[in-house]
């Protein structure tokens, strides 16, 4: 941050930094639970002898639910396994969604690899980054025609898991568990946010997408021309959110 930015409107940004942080730790403390239950049903199989079946899988159902229910915000979360960690299935997931009457259902897609009308999670975004950069992802706002059906943030995280029991054994990258987060239910917090400050401000992407603004100046899903940067004749402050996110947040110049 530059170091003119006069005091009031560095502290300004940095609460208002640390409360989008925590919306963004919220949601991946939550996936933090079923990724623990995700290495620990592993963790069974192997001492047991067995494969990690489409069955012994599904045993994580209560936890993606539980954890969904403290989610109002999420449309969906889930599992997402990488090849050949599922016995049989080079591509599997087990993802809940959220009904309509309140209760959770699961996700069905086409994973089919001889079929044109594959749903090929391995070249998404949202799941390469945590694979090849070991990373949390925060991908998006995007419309999700294919799974949630809305305007969403999927946000995902790798799962690593090492065996002990083998001398000398990598870890191993299971896959990512994540959620649908649906803006409709997670932009007014972050305009809440917004709303605090006393500056014009404004948040986004890493490619320069507005996600939330405090005033009309900037509309949710325009993209700027540049990345926000202290002192650049726009803006006051700018910084990074941080949580893996790309996500910047700045105040304008007065």
């Amino acid at each position: 941050m530059d170091e003119t930015v006069p005091m009031t409107c560095e502290r300004e940004l940095g609460v208002a930094l640390g409360r989008v942080r925590a919306e963004l730790e919220d949601v991946f403390g939550h996936l933090d639970q079923v990724a623990a239950a995700l290495v620990a049903e592993r963790t069974s199989c192997r001492r047991a002898g067995e494969e990690l079946t489409p069955d012994r899988l599904a045993r994580l159902r209560d936890v993606i639910q539980s954890q969904l229910g403290k989610l109002p915000a999420a449309a969906g979360a889930g599992v997402v396994a990488a090849p050949g960690v599922v016995a049989g299935r080079e591509r599997h997931l087990e993802w809940w969604q959220r009904g309509a009457g309140g209760g959770y259902t699961p996700l069905r897609l086409n994973l089919d690899q001889a079929s044109i009308d594959l749903y090929d999670y391995l070249d998404m975004d949202w799941f390469t980054v945590p694979r090849t950069l070991h990373r949390r992802c925060v991908y998006g706002p995007y419309i999700d025609f294919t799974c949630a059906d809305r305007y969403v943030l999927t946000m995902t995280m790798p799962v690593v898991a090492g065996d002990r029991a083998v001398a000398g054994a990598s870890p191993q990258f299971l896959g990512v568990v994540g959620a649908d987060i649906a803006m409709s239910h997670f932009e007014p917090g972050l305009l809440s946010i917004l709303r605090s400050v006393p500056a014009a401000a404004v948040l986004v992407t890493a490619d320069r997408r507005v996600i939330a603004a405090n005033t009309p100046q900037w509309i949710a899903g325009r993209r700027l021309g540049c990345l926000p940067r202290a002192g650049d004749g726009t803006f006051e402050a700018a910084a990074d959110v941080g949580a893996d996110s790309g996500w910047v947040l700045a105040l304008a110049a007065t």
